[in-house]
């Protein structure tokens, strides 16, 4: 009886997929994504006082565990010197009898003490239904990975950390290559990528989250690699 009785929930379950939402609800979720993002910079709790559930949590680009009274305490106007805005793209929505799954592209632009900054991050939110509106149960937001801008390192002091390190005893091996004034690095020596400079010993590989910070001695060569990944720390020592 209790193994006819669990398939039979699982059938329904099953059965219960998602619908097409309509154009209704798609703007519905644009409309009510777009003010929350606006009450970010302007440090409007109402706008996300309405929207949320009593037992919603976010969870930040850090990896915060954010219930809504702390979202709520930490949330005001952006202070003197600082400006910007959100703007939402790519929207989706999946609909499902009692819930919905919103993701999408948050386009952050935003100005710091007249320096620019842009971000962008994926965000993927959950609604139940609540009568004919919906409140948010949790939310998830992640960084979109990009490159940043290249700061401008001479070749020549480019030259000192070209080499091959390695992970000791007998791990992987890290190749670094100067190629037309610009540095490349990579395990595979056939495809290695751009190593982008944020300084003159700070790179980071292009397309990839973390760090290459280069330890170098007082005549500009590389000992070894402190690789950053994820805020833990890998060391390549210098091999050749």
């Amino acid at each position: 009886m209790r193994a006819n009785a669990l398939i039979g929930v699982l059938l329904v379950c099953a059965g219960a997929g998602a619908a097409e939402p309509s154009a209704e609800t798609v703007k519905w979720f644009q409309t009510t994504e777009q003010s929350l993002m606006d009450a970010v910079a302007s440090g409007d709790k109402a706008v996300w006082e309405r929207a949320l559930d009593d037992s919603f949590v976010m969870i930040s680009e850090e990896g915060e565990v954010l219930p809504p009274e702390k979202l709520l305490k930490d949330m005001r106007p952006l202070p003197p010197g600082l400006s910007g805005k959100i703007v939402v793209k790519e929207l989706t929505v999946q609909e499902f009898p009692t819930f919905a799954i919103v993701r999408y592209l948050a386009d952050e632009t935003e100005q710091v003490f007249a320096q620019n900054l842009a971000t962008k991050y994926r965000m993927t939110d959950t609604f139940r239904r609540d009568g004919k509106s919906w409140k948010m149960l949790a939310s998830h937001a992640s960084v979109v990975t990009a490159d940043p801008p290249a700061q401008p390192v001479p070749a020549a002091r480019l030259a000192g950390l070209v080499g091959e390190y390695k992970i000791l005893p007998d791990g992987w091996t890290f190749t670094v290559e100067l190629r037309d004034g610009k540095l490349y690095g990579g395990r595979d020596p056939k495809k290695l990528k751009p190593m982008v400079p944020v300084t003159p010993t700070a790179f980071v590989v292009s397309g990839s989250l973390g760090e290459w910070l280069f330890d170098v001695d007082d005549k500009g060569k590389a000992q070894k690699i402190v690789d950053l990944r994820k805020f833990e720390t890998l060391i390549w020592t210098r091999t050749k």
